[in-house]
Parts: C-alpha cells; sequence; structure tokens
C-alpha cells in the first residue's frame, strides 16, 4: 500500500520533485527549461487548457485543498518547510491529484516546489489560488464593501505571488519573503473569499443600493449589492493580471450550501437560508474568454436541511440507492448555468462525531477505511452529478482546528500542539501526524519499555475457576504522547482471549487530586478516581466519569434533561457516562417534526488493532488484547479526560465553580488496576469472602483502598510528530484514477 511505502522514505534525504526552484527568467539555477505555456478557461461543461499554442483540452478536477498549519503551528505562522512541500506535493502526484487549491498566499517554498515538481513531471498539478479574508474581519466590518480595498490588495499579493514578482514584508498571520518562481502557466485560476456569514450578506445588500455591476471583465448587471461587489472584486483581479502580466484565467468566489441560490423550505435554522449569493449572477464580458464559474463547498451532514428535504433523503443516486448528498448536487447543479465546481467535499477520520447524515457519511467516528470509501463515493457523485470536478478537503490533519461540540473543551491558545482525536474538525486530511512516541496499541512490549510501571505487591485471590491467571495481574505500565494516556495490563497468563464472563478488569484514573472515592460496578474499594475504565469485552468496556466532573452535564445537561442535582452533589459511587452531544434539536419547518436533542456515548471502547503497520489495523482502536504477550492495552484520548491541555499538562477546573475557563495543572495522574469477577453483565462485582470484592490490584490495596501508580506525563513546546498517509488516500487514488482514465 502507498502508505507503507510513505512510511518507508519519510526519514530519507532529499524529497520528491526537487529539480530546481523555477525562477523567473529563461532557464532556473539547475539548467531546467521553462514550463510549458498554458491558457485557461471555462468552456460549458467545466475547465479547459491550451499548451503551447494548442487547442484547448477539456480538464476535470481532481483535487485537494492544502492548508497552511502543520503540528506546533498555526496556519498564520507559514511554518511550511520547502521539504515538506516537496514530500507532499510528490505523494499528490502518486494520488492522481490534478489540482492544489490553496487558501491564501503560502510561504515562497510552495510556489518553488511546485514549480520544480511540474518541470519534473509530465503531467503537472495545477493550481487554483484563493485570497483570505476574516470571518472574524467579516462580521466585524457588517457592510462588506468597506473592505474592498484590503480584498483588491489581497487579491494583486495573489496574482504577483504566483507570477513570481514580488517581496511581502513580514506581516502577523500572513507569508512573507521573496516570491521569485513563476508558476502562473500552472495556475487554473482563482476562488476568492470564505463561505460568506449570512449576516454580512444580508447587512451589505441592507445598507447599499442595487445598481449593479458592469465591469470591463466581469458584470452584474442585475446582482445585488453583495453579488455587485464580488463581481468587482473579481473583475478587479482579472484587470490586474491583464495589464501587469498579460495574462487571463478563469476567476470565481467561494460559496457554501448556506447562501446558495436555492430555495431551502425544510431547513431548520433560519440563519442557513437567509441570504443567498448567485454565482450565474456574476458573468463574463465579451472581453473575458478565460471566464466564470461556481465553486461550492458541500458536505454531507449539514446544514440540516440535506437531512430533512425529501427531494434530496430520497433521490436514487447513479447507483440505484438513496443518497442525499446525490440529490443535493443534482438540484444544484439543474440551478446553476456555470460550470460547478465543488471546491470542498469531504468527511473526517476522527474517533469524535459531530454530525450525523440520513446516509451515514457523518462528521466524524469514521475509521480511515470507512472515511476512503465515502470520499471515493462522494467523488462519484460530484463527477456523475455533471460537474467540473472536485477539490477534497482536506490534504493533511489540522490539529489547530475546532468542532463545535468540543470546542470549549480545550484551551484555543494551545490547539495545534497535541493531537485532539475526538475532534473531527482535525481529521479531515489523507495525511495524518502521528504523535513520535505513541505506543503502537498492538501488544508489542518493547514499545513500553520507558513506561512508567508499577508491580503487585500483594498476592491475587484465587479461585480455582480456571480462570485466576487471567485475573493475576504482574504489571501496569502508563505512557502517553501528543494524543492520548497509554495504559498496559500485563498478567500471569491470557489463554486466548480472556473469557469476560469470568472477569473483568477496573481502571481507576485520577486528574484532580480529589482523594479516595468509593468504586462503581459495586466494587468494594476506593480509589482517587475522576474516571473509571471497565474492561468487560468488545461490548461491554466504557470510560465513565465522576458526575461533578462531567464536562458534558455542565455544558448541555439542562438542554439534555439531566437532573443537574446529581451532577452537583453525586451519591458515592455515581459515575456517569462520558457523552458528545451531537445535535441540540430542532423543529422542521413543512412537517413541524420535532428532532430531539442527541447526543452519543463516546466513553464507549473499541477493540482492535491500532497500529497502522498492521494488515488489521482499525484507526479507531481504543483496546487491543494480545495473549501472545499477556497484556491488554488502551489508549484514552485527552479529550475524553478533561484534559485541556496536555502539553503543558492542564485540565478543566472545577466546573460548578469556575467554569470552563479555568485551567488546573495536573500534578501527576494516579492510576491504578485492578480485575474482579462479573456478576451481571451490566459489571456488577460478584462478593468475595474478603476484604475487597476485586480479585487482584496493582499496585495493591490498604484495606479496600487502592493504592495508585503516579504518572507524571511530559511537557513539550513543540510536538514530536511523523507523517502517514491513511488509509483513506488509497481508495481516493483509485476513484481520481478512474475517472482519469474515463476522460
Amino acid at each position: 500500500m502507498r502508505r507503507r511505502r510513505f512510511l518507508s522514505r519519510v526519514g530519507v534525504a532529499g524529497a520528491v520533485g526537487t529539480a530546481g526552484c523555477g525562477f523567473r527568467g529563461g532557464r532556473s539555477g539547475d539548467g531546467a527549461s521553462d514550463a510549458a505555456e498554458r491558457r485557461f478557461r471555462v468552456g460549458d461543461d467545466g475547465f479547459a487548457v491550451a499548451v503551447d499554442g494548442g487547442g484547448f483540452e477539456p480538464l476535470s478536477v481532481r483535487g485537494v485543498n492544502l492548508g497552511m498549519a502543520k503540528p506546533g503551528r498555526f496556519p498564520g505562522e507559514a511554518a511550511i518547510t520547502r521539504a515538506e512541500y516537496d514530500r507532499w506535493l510528490g505523494l499528490m502526484g502518486e494520488l492522481n491529484v490534478n489540482v492544489v487549491r490553496v487558501y491564501t498566499v503560502h510561504p515562497p517554498a510552495f510556489y518553488r516546489a511546485l514549480a520544480a515538481y511540474n518541470r519534473s513531471h509530465v503531467d503537472p498539478i495545477y493550481l487554483l489560488h484563493g485570497n483570505w479574508i476574516g470571518e472574524e474581519t467579516l462580521r466585524e466590518a457588517g457592510d462588506a464593501t468597506t473592505l474592498s480595498a484590503p480584498f483588491d490588495r489581497s487579491m494583486r499579493q495573489v496574482v504577483d505571488a504566483v507570477h513570481g514578482a514580488t517581496t511581502i514584508a513580514p506581516e502577523p498571520g500572513y507569508a512573507s519573503g521573496t516570491y521569485d518562481a513563476d508558476v502562473s502557466d500552472a495556475v487554473l485560476g482563482y476562488v476568492a473569499g470564505i463561505e460568506w456569514p449570512p449576516a454580512v450578506v444580508r447587512e451589505t445588500d441592507r445598507v447599499n443600493e442595487a445598481t449593479g455591476y458592469d465591469g470591463e471583465y466581469l458584470a452584474a448587471p442585475d446582482g445585488s449589492p453583495f453579488e455587485a461587489w464580488l463581481a468587482a472584486r473579481l473583475d478587479a483581479a482579472v484587470a490586474y493580471e491583464a495589464s501587469e502580466y498579460d495574462a487571463r484565467r478563469p476567476a470565481a468566489f467561494t460559496n457554501w450550501v448556506t447562501t446558495d441560490p436555492l430555495e431551502h423550505p425544510y431547513e431548520p435554522f433560519q440563519n442557513e437560508d437567509a441570504a443567498s449569493v448567485d454565482p450565474d449572477a456574476v458573468t463574463a464580458t465579451g472581453a473575458y474568454d478565460a471566464g466564470t464559474f461556481a465553486a461550492y463547498h458541500v458536505y454531507p451532514y449539514y446544514p440540516p436541511l440535506l437531512n430533512e428535504t425529501p427531494e434530496y433523503v430520497n433521490y436514487v443516486d447513479h447507483r440505484g440507492e438513496p443518497n442525499s448528498y446525490a440529490g443535493y448536487l443534482n438540484g444544484l447543479v439543474g440551478a446553476t448555468d456555470h460550470p460547478l465546481l465543488v471546491a470542498e467535499f469531504g468527511v473526517p477520520a476522527s474517533r469524535g462525531i459531530a454530525q450525523r447524515d440520513v446516509h451515514g457519511r457523518d462528521q466524524g467516528r469514521l475509521t480511515e477505511t470507512e472515511q476512503g470509501e465515502i470520499l471515493a463515493a462522494m467523488y462519484a457523485d460530484v463527477r456523475e452529478a455533471g460537474t467540473a470536478g472536485g477539490i477534497a478537503f482536506s490534504w493533511h490533519d489540522e490539529w489547530f482546528k475546532r468542532t463545535w461540540n468540543l470546542a470549549p473543551f480545550s484551551d484555543p491558545n494551545r490547539r495545534p500542539f497535541w493531537s485532539n482525536v475526538q475532534t473531527p474538525e482535525q481529521g479531515f486530511g489523507l495525511l495524518a501526524f502521528d504523535p513520535a512516541d505513541a505506543v503502537p496499541l498492538n501488544g508489542a512490549p518493547e514499545a513500553w519499555t520507558d513506561a512508567t510501571a508499577a508491580t503487585p505487591a500483594d498476592p491475587p485471590t484465587r479461585l480455582g475457576d480456571g480462570a485466576d491467571a487471567a485475573r493475576e495481574l504482574t504489571a501496569v505500565r502508563v505512557a502517553s504522547d501528543a494524543a492520548y494516556l497509554n495504559v498496559r495490563l500485563e498478567f500471569a497468563g491470557l489463554d486466548g482471549e480472556p473469557d469476560w464472563d469470568a472477569t473483568n478488569y477496573l481502571l481507576a484514573i485520577g486528574t484532580t487530586g480529589s482523594g479516595a472515592r468509593p468504586l462503581p460496578y459495586g466494587a468494594a474499594a476506593t480509589a482517587p478516581a475522576d474516571f473509571v475504565v471497565r474492561l468487560g469485552g468488545p461490548d461491554a468496556s466504557r470510560v465513565t466519569v465522576h458526575p461533578r466532573y462531567d464536562a458534558f452535564a455542565y455544558e448541555y445537561g439542562a438542554e439534555a434533561g439531566l437532573d443537574l442535582d446529581r451532577y452537583r452533589n453525586p451519591d458515592p459511587g455515581d459515575y456517569t457516562p462520558l457523552r458528545l452531544v451531537i445535535n441540540r434539536g430542532y423543529t422542521v419547518p413543512v412537517t413541524g417534526e420535532r428532532v430531539p436533542f442527541e447526543s452519543v456515548e463516546t466513553g464507549r471502547l473499541r477493540y482492535g488493532n491500532g497500529n497502522p503497520e498492521s494488515p488489521a489495523y482499525d484507526s479507531l482502536a481504543d483496546v487491543h488484547v494480545a495473549p501472545s504477550s499477556d497484556a491488554i492495552e488502551l489508549r484514552l484520548p485527552w479529550g475524553l479526560l478533561n484534559v485541556a491541555d496536555p502539553s503543558r499538562r492542564r485540565r478543566l477546573g472545577d466546573l460548578w465553580i469556575d467554569g470552563l475557563d479555568t485551567y488546573e495543572p495536573i500534578e501527576s495522574i494516579d492510576v491504578a488496576a485492578a480485575s474482579y469477577i462479573p456478576a451481571a453483565a451490566d459489571g456488577t462485582a460478584r462478593p468475595l469472602d474478603a476484604p475487597t470484592n476485586l480479585t487482584h490490584a496493582v499496585p495493591g490495596t490498604d484495606d479496600d483502598a487502592l493504592r495508585s501508580l503516579e504518572f507524571v506525563p511530559p511537557t513539550w513546546d513543540r510536538p514530536a510528530y511523523t507523517e502517514r498517509l491513511k488509509e483513506s488516500a488509497d481508495a481516493v487514488a483509485e476513484v481520481f484514477d478512474r475517472y482519469a482514465q474515463g476522460e
């Protein structure tokens, strides 16, 4: 698989496609000749390219979106290196990508790397370039027309950068440097702006007169004030490139479902259908044969109209299957005169989930394999709908990202420094960033050499029922990395899979220093436990939390209908499931149907092999049973344990006193492990004729109190990580190749 080939060469000196820098002028420093002369335009069905004076040939987009962040860095730091760009572009080529889209000006290294790649490959990677205008900047302005000058300036900067003819002075939040690589012969077009906030569209239309716009290259004669403003911005950019570089190429603006021109009577949230921006309102003049197009970001799970509109939900796709995503695309293409590019599509491979799709294309809780299957199916939907192609979001995972249902529980200033696998927004990439020191979760004992360990101080209780060896703990080992707290339990003997009817295990985990608390499941013992893990087999394993430390209950409990007194003042031994909200409830307009508040139990643990190099790899695995090494391993995401910033060892404080904005230091993490005999399917412990009904404990017990191993997680300034193509990359490569062969 490509994933394994990539792992074998990550550390090799040099990179793919580094044959020179592509400087402006007759030849680059290594003597390579200039790139082919290309012209670009939009025809009736999509993009077309003419090479060296030849005729125009159609080009269907098989793309990826490339952001500017990496682990340990916010995107505004522009910290991606030349070697990384070289390597990534090489991998994109292997995956049959023919277009890379960027949202803003990248560092000069990107353009040099793209020029070098295209000189050394017969099939180039084309560039769709955007300019960034922050959502908060737009919201603060209200009227978008007040931002015309900085918007135009940013587009001129884009044009100069792709022609390798500018030097950008340092400015916080933006790339800078000398742009001397001319990649203009690979620039397929421009896609300006962001997903427009409806409030800004409405305010712009409210305060400005609807006079339309009549420009040299682009016009919006009957456009709304916002549409006319966009036409003027694109016209200014096209005019600048024409006057400065005698070049013209297609230009469009970003759009999304929320501001599409369609009517959506089934949309329950007014703001998601309150404004319209119609690409058809902006047209090319006779002086602009490059043309314009429509560019939409379209995901399958949001807004809710995609799940509630019968026309979409019941739509039968080219496979003969119901498919709301294909249904929406069919409606959008049918209502759009311009060729339509799906400029973003995707689903994340993440442990957490944030939205459901009526047909299973959810925002999260997908394995890398499932992510690939869905991405391939979505690209097929995009192409079968008659579009100009699609651009997958995204090339790589982005640790700095937040998701609406988890954002309150982490420090926003430290998000890039650790991997929150609970956050779906982080996991859209085809390229993963794994913590460099992560244990593989495959039973290999050598991965735990440097772990903090404890052995039992007391002998086990033996019953002579054939399960004593599986109940006898010989060690517990604890380690951590930028994504997980990792725990390994070792036993006297695991004869195959444990007999879960005869033996279960408890882990007591304390981060707050709260002192001993009675344990759940009828365990006659106490421990300093904020969280308790029960291992009862693949269908009966979960993490629970002390009710007072349940962040879900604090933030969403009232909406979920919880008895909040139980959480403020819990009974002894009371622990509650860990949950994630995925829908806060709404009423569907047309039908009046009430869709209730919904959450999922995110503390349930999944069994599997977590090693990406294993044929049995499961990217969502939490627990691995390894009979060959008499061990059970588990990894617990920091986000499950209310850790707001593991890089600084900080956690959420007392929620009911301090709220969510106060972080407390973690001095150490208390970990105690025990085995017991379950008396019922719910994990209740069987009574024993002993001080406690636990059959063995590590480090040990003092009467009925579990002693704990104290683990002090390391801190870090910059996370150490490795790159890895996800399993999903293979599916994307295959579908891109299949459609390329059919063109």
